[in-house]
């Protein structure tokens, strides 16, 4: 009886080291996938939708006509003062990671209260760390005309390596490492 027992544990160990030998041979451990597709089409316009690659949180907004006349006016009062093209953008892709100091940054809609009330909000991101705001294009914004640079500069939100496939899918396949 006790070696009919031993049989049995040998066997049972000698089929887990074959298992773990296989799955050690083939890498069959779970690993994320190289990149993320993101199928424009099932992204409402004027809003953002969003998602997540290897940790990092991201949003996608497919533009509208309005968003676009309204982030051109808008860029006087971001930091780095970067146009939006003429040729009218279809989407911004973004980390929602603030890249000064790491806290995930929150969305809040068109209208909703913000920090410097002296201008409507037309929607975009905020900082709940370190009360930075960012527009729908990514851009960090200043909340008062006389802030001083040197203390209160916010960097613009990191855009994520991707490339556009068939005119109808975004492959994100890189983030920023902070």
């Amino acid at each position: 009886m006790l070696r009919r027992a031993l049989l049995v544990a040998a066997f049972l160990v000698g089929t887990v080291a074959w298992i773990a030998l296989i799955h050690w041979m083939t890498g069959l451990e779970s690993k994320p996938p190289p990149y993320l597709d993101i199928e424009l089409s099932e992204v409402p316009k004027g809003s953002p939708k969003f998602y997540s690659f290897h940790g990092t949180p991201l949003a996608l907004v497919r533009t509208t006509d309005e968003m676009l006349d309204d982030l051109q006016a808008h860029t006087a009062h971001t930091w780095n003062q970067r146009p939006i093209e003429a040729s009218r953008p279809a989407f911004f892709v973004y980390s929602l990671v603030n890249p000064s100091d790491g806290c995930e940054i929150e969305h809040r809609p068109k209208g909703a209260e913000r920090y410097a009330p002296e201008r409507p909000w037309q929607g975009g991101y905020f900082d709940p760390c370190r009360f930075g705001e960012w527009d729908y294009a990514g851009r960090a914004i200043k909340q008062y005309a006389d802030q001083d640079a040197s203390r209160l500069h916010m960097a613009d939100l990191d855009v994520p390596d991707f490339e556009l496939r068939e005119q109808n899918v975004l492959r994100i396949t890189g983030v920023s490492k902070r």
